[in-house]
């Protein structure tokens, strides 16, 4: 029964493009071990707000900011 947890920033995907994802990667699981069924694999979604999520020392909602200065 594989569970499969994917952190990221919240609002970066939609729904549906959560459900694609979700299913691709029951694919490519299914395509490893041939013998697992999709129902028995799990994927959850786990949302975090930029100011939650450091990198480098910088949250990333701050890299985000001077990323759109820059264009």
């Amino acid at each position: 029964m594989p569970l499969v947890e994917i952190s990221m920033i919240e609002g970066e995907l939609s729904s549906e493009q959560k459900v694609k994802m979700a299913n691709d990667i029951c694919d490519l699981l299914m395509n490893a071990v041939p013998r697992l069924p999709k129902e028995a694999i799990s994927v959850i979604f786990y949302e975090n707000p930029g100011e939650n999520w450091v990198v480098g020392g910088v949250t990333v909602k701050e890299l985000v900011e001077k990323g759109k200065r820059k264009e």
